[in-house]
């Protein structure tokens, strides 16, 4: 999927190798050590911990994480709640290995981005190292939505985040 900040993220394995401070092996004890570096939204269970959240007006999306230890159980779900408080999407469903639902990408710029699809859309959820997190939609390869958070996370590029999608084997956007 292609997203519209510039220069656009991509991640090549090189790249991958020299921005995680923290090796696969070490993620599951920096993963623990570190929650309280990242956001909380009412979206993700106490057990799990938030890898990244938007608020767009009324509605709010939510990256939510298995807390703890990277083991085979381990997941990562994206969740969307309408105005009155229902989630209304929950990807993936039921709950599958982050390795087969999602891709990762950090730039050498301290982007960040995680990409999707369900069905015929395409979902990147982009954090840049400054301003403000978006959500690009696309549906059969072509934009349908540009969604401005109401604020920055800066979560996805935590080396803590790099460590645990390079522990769960997250692949990066093709």
């Amino acid at each position: 999927m292609r997203s519209r900040v510039s220069p656009r993220i991509r991640v090549f394995p090189w790249m991958l190798a020299y921005a995680v401070a923290a090796p696969a092996a070490h993620a599951a004890k920096s993963w623990v050590e570190h929650l309280a570096d990242f956001p909380s939204s009412p979206l993700c269970q106490p057990n799990e911990v938030t890898l990244w959240t938007c608020t767009v007006r009324h509605k709010r999306f939510s990256l939510c994480a298995s807390s703890g230890a990277v083991t085979r159980e381990s997941y990562i779900q994206y969740r969307a709640q309408a105005r009155r408080g229902k989630i209304v999407l929950r990807y993936p469903d039921p709950l599958r290995a982050p390795a087969a639902a999602f891709a990762y990408a950090y730039s050498a710029t301290g982007d960040a981005e995680v990409d999707f699809s369900i069905g015929r859309y395409s979902y990147s959820l982009v954090d840049p190292l400054r301003g403000v997190s978006l959500i690009f939609v696309q549906k059969a390869g072509k934009d349908v939505a540009r969604l401005s958070c109401g604020e920055g996370n800066q979560s996805l590029q935590l080396n803590d985040t790099i460590a645990l999608m390079r522990a769960l084997k997250v692949p990066a956007p093709k």
